[in-house]
């Protein structure tokens, strides 16, 4: 699930990266919000899927922690990039980032749950 999550995400970046009319811009970030909010409880599941039962409310605070770090590091990281190369240039970031996360969904597909 968490792998189809990310491919919707990454498609609203790319389309946002690409509108040059406000309904394109509206779909990319419809499609971007759709797939970013299934993503997180995907990867979350795939977190307590994978830890032993002991350890399952740790991992979890672990990945929301994680995810509060990543959300106050990455948004004045954007606002630098985007006065670098202008705000566009974010949403393609953002897409090529959110596609590394592909990577880690196959990755996950692929290798069996530790905690099971």
């Amino acid at each position: 699930m968490a792998l189809v999550c990310v491919l919707i995400e990454a498609l609203g970046q790319l389309l946002i990266w690409q509108a040059d009319a406000s309904a394109l811009a509206y779909a990319g970030a419809a499609l971007t919000g759709f797939g970013y909010s299934l993503a997180f409880p995907g990867f979350g599941v795939e977190a307590m899927r994978r830890a032993p039962p002991q350890t399952r409310g740790l991992a979890m605070g672990a990945y929301v922690a994680f995810l509060d770090l990543s959300l106050g590091v990455t948004s004045p990281l954007a606002g630098a990039l985007a006065s670098q190369v202008g705000v566009q240039g974010v949403y393609l970031a953002g897409a090529v980032l959110v596609g590394l996360s592909m990577l880690v969904a196959l990755h996950l597909m692929r290798s069996p749950g530790e905690g099971t």
